[in-house]
């Protein structure tokens, strides 16, 4: 079984962008957003580097943690999406740096250089053997003792859409996600798995540091 291709995901979130942003303006409130940035806020205080968001979306992340957390460091926002990579650029004007690009191959990003790397329900889009190439991307940018944080649906299978979209997604279990990120040189500090308010699905929670 093999997720849709990359074409066909943009698509889906080109046409889908403008009611993605409004769902987030609501979502962006969930504590459990806060929780993480938190905490990562607290991790790379004495980190050199900007923070990376490799499936920016509509950029309510990022903007998040510049409103709430850092006001000063630099983000970076990469989207599949030319349309959310629109509106991501809008939200966060020149507090960040947006572009269109695939977490897999994250050119033009040079080695060593983040501080954190984030990624935020986007796996789901990607085979097993490119969920642990996009991990490595990861672990390359950032720079020593650099977080990672990953957030994906858990569980085994593909996602059912319920009619809404067309694409193959799967979900991964928490074991899985944790052995890929330990195979793509990750330590591994926290990972759990909580109920996603008005989902059917639960998301699994990943934070862990470059070693």
């Amino acid at each position: 079984m093999r997720t849709s291709s990359t074409a066909r995901v943009r698509e889906l979130y080109d046409n889908t962008a403008d009611s993605y942003a409004a769902m987030m303006d609501a979502e962006i409130d969930l504590p459990v957003y806060s929780d993480i940035l938190g905490r990562l806020t607290e991790r790379i205080a004495n980190i050199p580097g900007p923070v990376l968001d490799t499936s920016c979306g509509t950029g309510h992340m990022l903007g998040r943690y510049r409103e709430r957390y850092d006001s000063k460091r630099l983000l970076v926002g990469i989207d599949l999406s030319p349309r959310m990579i629109a509106i991501a650029g809008v939200k966060l004007a020149s507090a960040a740096e947006t572009r269109t690009g695939d977490m897999r191959d994250l050119d033009g990003i040079e080695s060593d250089s983040m501080a954190a790397v984030l990624s935020f329900f986007a796996i789901h889009h990607l085979d097993p053997e490119d969920v642990l190439l996009a991990l490595r991307e990861s672990w390359r940018v950032l720079g020593p003792g650099g977080q990672l944080v990953v957030a994906a649906w858990e569980g085994t299978g593909p996602i059912d859409y319920g009619g809404e979209a067309d694409v193959l997604a799967l979900r991964y279990t928490r074991d899985e996600i944790v052995a890929c990120a330990e195979t793509a040189g990750f330590a591994v500090d926290r990972c759990v798995v909580e109920p996603v308010e008005g989902m059917p699905m639960k998301g699994v929670y990943l934070e862990g540091a470059k070693k």
